[in-house]
């Protein structure tokens, strides 16, 4: 389920940059850098950490996402690559599709990997209910920036001035 809330993310992500493409690389990390931070408040308020644990728990937890993401750039890559090579999703041949399956399952078997060694790792900072949590909010934050990303492509084009029924947008401040 994690799985698919992480490659949900990551389609919503993809999916506004394609639509920033007027902004500059700059503007594209400054937006990622909010986006992350604004993560890392979302957890810290639901978690309630004292300072200390939150001292411990934060070096832990940004290691953690930064081998997660590199572990999502690697094999991105490789599918990335074996699609090029082949002209697109629709013309991988069987071996293709094969690799691809192969790509997939030594991706989510190295996620599990990670996964176990960080729980380890959070065990020794946190109780169980912590850790648990962590995982759950951190659930509830790619939800809820779903939804916000769904929310604001369905809303009408302002710079046209009439939603799509020929009305005046309505205000949702």
């Amino acid at each position: 389920m994690k799985l698919i809330y992480t490659s949900l993310l990551i389609l919503a992500c993809s999916l506004s940059f394609a639509q920033q493409q007027g902004k500059s690389e700059e503007e594209r990390r400054a937006e990622w850098e909010r986006l992350k931070a604004a993560r890392v408040a979302f957890l810290s308020n639901r978690l309630q950490l004292d300072v200390a644990t939150a001292q411990q728990f934060w070096p832990v937890f940004n290691e953690y996402e930064s081998k997660k993401e590199a572990l999502g750039n690697k094999y991105n890559k490789q599918k990335y690559e074996l699609v090029s090579e082949n002209g697109g999703w629709r013309n991988l041949s069987d071996a293709n599709a094969d690799k691809m399956l192969d790509i997939y399952l030594e991706q989510k078997q190295a996620e599990l990997d990670l996964e176990k060694e960080y729980l380890a790792k959070f065990n020794k900072v946190l109780d169980k209910g912590q850790i648990w949590m962590v995982i759950r909010i951190d659930s509830d934050f790619r939800r809820s920036l779903m939804k916000r990303i769904s929310d604001r492509e369905g809303q009408p084009d302002e710079t046209k001035g009439n939603g799509r029924d020929g009305n005046k947008p309505k205000d949702r401040n």
